[in-house]
């Protein structure tokens, strides 16, 4: 139960954090490429627990 809650934890605090930057970041040319990048690190921490699981069973 308390990875359950870490992994959530980890999705909100980056989810927040990748938002902040989402502010900053002034719309040009290259925020386009930064939301891509921000979405793959959110995807990466979503599916981490999936990997592991595989991982564990390899």
């Amino acid at each position: 139960m308390t990875e359950l809650f870490i992994w959530v934890k980890n999705i909100f605090l980056i989810i927040i954090a990748l938002s902040f930057f989402q502010i900053l970041i002034p719309n040009s040319e290259m925020a386009k490429y930064l939301k891509f990048i921000f979405s793959l690190v959110i995807l990466a921490t979503v599916l981490e627990p999936i990997i592991n699981l595989v991982n564990l069973h390899v």
